[in-house]
């Protein structure tokens, strides 16, 4: 669509120009038609106001076919960048030698020596056109210098601003909100500004971050780069984590990315600092008031017993964790930790290595092999629990389709509830075995190549065995 939009724009402007051609073109020929009907029938008329209203309007239109055709035929063709203003210079130069020539030859008027030698003349065309003509140089010297072109983004003052042209007088600025900002070429060569597409486009931002003294600086820089890495408007350029300066309140953090679109800075740092609130939150790293402020809030949202209630609640009702006696159930709810994510981040990929399981509080999340997605778990579903059990490598890619609160159990917080009760092995393996069996029974039904009955059990005991083996060299049992 957008190429036939371009295509579409150069040929109106190819129709344009094609008419601007035919007009000219006529007027060339009027002119000659009106100077050959004067010299041939010689009409009551001044001839020489005739004659050079004749000559400006032949001069006007063969100039006008002469510019059209150099234009076309050779600075587009040879593809050189022709500023605006050069040009617009040299036409007024042209047009004035054109205007004393036909005041001398016409009219006898030469206006060389009195434009030359009229102090008084040129000392009232100065102070009358100064800043004009200061406005003009100056735009030649930018044309000369190019210390930014059409499209590049400059800072003047506290102003950011996408260039969208530079003429004879100004230079006129985008600004992020969407305003027109025109600036006298004079006040931009006294003025400092920054271009921000030289010496490249790439440049790097910086983002500042508190964290509270409890965190281990190390552990900060490494969420922070992990969060980094994840954002696609960032990568090319490992990010660089500094600790800065000790606030009242707080250790300062600058983040340093390089983006390759300074239009986008603001876009870019927002989706940094939202996913840098979601992570800190997983990792229970705080971001502290400051200490001058008095600040009274809860530590969450529920309250703890009402908490413990729901993970115990959602414990029970999962398959894996019916196999233990009540008090050793609130025991793993006790280890459930909450995690945050935000809506598009993810929780894991394919392939990677992982010893935790997953609980849906609130929130969606999306489900994908090899790019897919395969399903979308809701509150009270979960996820993970090969790895939590075997430590095995993670099969799908799980990110959240929405704002999601998570309870996560990892092989540190299960440890010792599967070591205080190394029987509930044979019965996990016996649990996780059929669905997994369920689940290749289900793909072979649709490839109609299914088990006979003979066939499934001794596949049921095999992969059984090796269940069992598997979880209990994970967990160390003997």
């Amino acid at each position: 669509m957008a190429v036939a939009k371009t295509m579409d724009m150069k040929d109106n402007v190819k129709a344009g120009r094609s008419s601007s051609l035919i007009y000219y073109a006529l007027l060339v020929l009027l002119a000659v038609a009106i100077g050959i009907y004067v010299f041939v029938n010689k009409p009551p008329v001044d001839i020489k106001v005739t004659n050079a209203f004749v000559y400006a309007l032949f001069f006007y239109g063969i100039f006008k076919i002469a510019d059209y055709f150099f234009s076309t035929l050779y600075i587009e063709r040879a593809k050189i960048a022709v500023p605006k203003l050069i040009h617009d210079i040299v036409t007024a130069v042209i047009y004035a030698i054109a205007l004393f020539a036909i005041l001398k030859i016409q009219f006898g008027i030469d206006l060389t020596p009195i434009i030359t030698t009229s102090a008084v003349f040129s000392m009232v065309i100065g102070l009358a056109l100064q800043d004009t003509l200061t406005n003009l140089i100056a735009g030649v010297v930018l044309h000369i210098e190019t210390p930014f072109r059409i499209n590049d983004w400059i800072r003047v003052k506290e102003t950011d601003g996408k260039v969208v042209e530079i003429n004879w007088r100004t230079t006129k600025l985008l600004t992020r909100t969407n305003d027109y900002l025109v600036i006298p070429n004079g006040n931009i060569i006294k003025d400092t500004i920054l271009s921000v597409n030289y010496p490249t486009p790439s440049q790097i931002m910086s983002l500042f971050v508190g964290v509270d003294y409890d965190t281990p600086p190390n552990k900060v820089k490494q969420v922070i780069a992990s969060v980094c890495l994840k954002t696609c408007e960032v990568k090319g350029h490992p990010p660089e984590v500094r600790v800065v300066k000790y606030n009242d309140s707080s250790i300062e953090y600058e983040l340093r990315v390089w983006i390759n679109d300074y239009g986008l800075k603001p876009h870019i740092a927002n989706i940094l600092m939202t996913k840098l609130w979601y992570a800190f939150k997983r990792e229970n790293i705080r971001i502290p008031f400051p200490v001058r402020d008095v600040y009274c809030h809860p530590v969450t949202g529920v309250d703890s017993s009402d908490e413990f209630e729901q993970n115990y609640s959602a414990v029970q009702r999962i398959e894996f964790f019916s196999v233990f006696p009540e008090n050793v159930q609130k025991e793993i709810a006790s280890q459930l930790v909450q995690k945050y994510f935000g809506k598009g981040e993810s929780i894991f990929e394919e392939g990677d290595e992982g010893d935790s399981f997953y609980v849906i509080r609130r929130g969606r999340v999306s489900v994908t092999v090899g790019g897919n997605e395969v399903a979308v778990l809701k509150r009270g579903d979960f996820f993970g629990e090969i790895s939590l059990f075997t430590g095995g490598i993670r099969t799908a890619s799980v990110t959240a389709k929405d704002d999601a609160l998570l309870l996560v159990l990892d092989k540190e917080g299960f440890s010792n509830v599967i070591m205080d009760n190394p029987s509930a092995v044979e019965s996990i393996s016996a649990i996780i075995t059929r669905r997994e069996i369920e689940n290749e029974q289900l793909a072979r039904k649709m490839s109609e190549q299914a088990l006979s009955e003979e066939q499934l059990n001794a596949h049921f005991a095999n992969k059984k065995t090796k269940m069992f083996c598997k979880i209990k060299e994970f967990f160390n049992l003997t």
